[in-house]
Formats: C-alpha cells, structure tokens, sequence
C-alpha cells in the first residue's frame, strides 16, 4: 500500500507541476502570438491590472487600459513583422522571463516580458520594448 501511495503522490506532483508549465506556456503563446500580430487588444489582456511597461525610452507603471494605448501606437509606428524568443529563464523573484528580438517594418526591437502567477493563471507583469540591433 505504501509504495502505491508513494507512486500515486509521485503522479500527482508531476501533473501539478505540468499544468503549471502549461499555463506559463499558454500565456507565453498568447503574449508572441498579440506581439507577432500588432494586436494591443489581446496584448492587453494578458497584462496584470498595472504593468510596468517599457516602449522605447519611455518606462512607467501603467494601468493595463493606458498600457494597451501605448502598446497600439507602438504597432502603429512600427507594425510587427515577428517576433522570436531567443531566451528564457526564472528570475531571483521566481517569475519565468522571455527575451525576444521583435522585428518590425522599420526596425527591430529587444522584447523582454516576465510572467507572474497570479491565482490559478500566469499575467504580465513587465514588459520591455527597446531598441535594438538584430542581436542580443
């Protein structure tokens, strides 16, 4: 009996585990996905209610409705071609980063984003928009 509950708690860690890395997954996807489009709106919605939001030299903490006005200027100027995540960790704070290089009509721009758990979903918490070469 004891190694069958050994196994079961075993299952049980992974899958709680699993659904985790799916979520941050989930959201990873959803925020490359918005970027790659130039959609502020579904940006937005992956945004924590007041995000630390960094376009360009411009770094403030926003409520999410200011940040999705600031993120749909940015596509405007600089409608989005790709982007692609060319790194990705844990902070010392525990939230999971990505940092990308965001390639737009008239430039390319370093993306870094870092997701928080906030209840049973993974938000955005920062997000950086800089300028940048085709490198990291």
């Amino acid at each position: 009996m004891n190694h069958f509950m050994n196994r079961l708690l075993v299952l049980l860690l992974t899958l709680v585990f699993n659904l985790g890395l799916q979520a941050q997954d989930v959201t990873r996807d959803k925020v490359v996905q918005a970027m790659r489009t130039g959609n502020a709106t579904d940006l937005a919605a992956q945004f924590i209610p007041n995000i630390d939001l960094t376009v360009k030299e411009t770094s403030e903490v926003y409520s999410r409705s200011q940040a999705e006005q600031i993120i749909r200027k940015f596509f405007n100027d600089h409608p989005p071609v790709d982007l692609v995540i060319e790194h990705s960790g844990v902070s010392k704070f525990g939230d999971k980063y990505f940092i990308g290089i965001l390639r737009t009509r008239n430039g390319y721009f370093r993306v870094t984003f870092f997701l928080k758990k906030n209840g049973d979903q993974m938000q955005v918490k920062q997000l950086r928009i800089e300028a940048s070469k085709n490198d990291l």
